[in-house]
């Protein structure tokens, strides 16, 4: 599971060389986080864990005066050449014990939520660096075994790697999964001092894609060997076990192509809250 130490390192640089790939996986769920915020021309947002810059440009773009903080100084750079990034303050910042000038009206954060090493200890800060009433909106996945872009790499790559090698990974911890299970969710924020939480699932078909390779499997299978939990579990394995995994991801994403792209389901949630 990815931890901020991945992020600030290897993970970071991984999503930064493939951010074209982040706003295919994340951008279905994570515009149903933005909506929830509802209208936030001339409020200041903190958009939490921004990476190369895509919600902080949105929230922008509608009108909002946005700090984007990230851990990853490969991410912020990529955010940083994005048009109209000028509109946006960047910060290489860990958000869990920055602090910052001012409060801010809203905290947003899309999948990056859920990697603090003290959950407990970073919620009750960045509660003190919203204004009192502020809202709180968290786009955040579901369980792994609702999620295509987990299961269905997995179960391609079973009969190479093996059982134990290809089990979904649990809920909980500092990673992608860490906000799976509603009630940890709801005890957490309520104990760091957060009101009124509420937790809404969302599914939505997503694509997997990245680089310019004209065909769409290719392109799905590029990713999920670059990204992800499967891609963590081949780091160690030999180049023909990767071969062969390959292999059985295009024969998996075939069937799945839809409009130029391989898209599956994805499964979050929305959690709003006030500080």
């Amino acid at each position: 599971m990815a931890t901020i130490e991945d992020w600030k390192g290897r993970v970071g640089r991984e999503w930064a060389d493939k951010a074209d790939a982040m706003e295919g996986l994340l951008g279905p769920i994570g515009a149903e986080g933005m909506a929830a915020l509802g209208s936030v021309s001339g409020h200041s947002v903190l958009d939490l864990g921004c990476g190369a810059g895509d919600t902080a440009l949105a929230l922008a773009a509608r009108g909002a005066e946005v700090t984007g903080v990230d851990v990853s100084e490969d991410l912020l750079a990529v955010a940083r050449t994005q048009p109209g990034a000028e509109r946006v303050t960047w910060r290489l910042a860990d958000a869990s014990s920055a602090t910052f000038e001012q409060p801010f009206d809203a905290l947003h954060s899309r999948c990056g939520a859920m990697f603090f090493d003290d959950p407990a200890a970073g919620w009750a800060h960045l509660r003190t660096q919203v204004t009192p009433g502020g809202q709180l909106a968290v786009s955040c996945w579901r369980a792994a075994s609702l999620n295509g872009w987990v299961t269905i790499p997995l179960a391609a790559a079973r009969p190479v790697l093996g059982e134990e090698a290809t089990q979904a990974p649990p809920a909980g911890g500092a990673g992608p999964f860490g906000w799976a299970d509603e009630a940890y969710v709801r005890d957490l924020l309520t104990g760091a001092g957060w009101s009124d939480v509420a937790l809404t699932p969302v599914d939505r078909e997503a694509a997997i894609s990245t680089g310019s390779d004209p065909d769409p499997v290719a392109r799905a299978t590029a990713f999920t060997l670059r990204i992800g939990i499967l891609a963590s579990r081949l780091r160690e394995r030999s180049e023909e076990e990767r071969a062969a995994v390959a292999d059985a991801l295009a024969a998996a994403f075939a069937p799945l192509v839809r409009e130029g792209a391989v898209r599956i389901p994805t499964a979050g949630w929305i959690v709003t809250a006030r500080a």
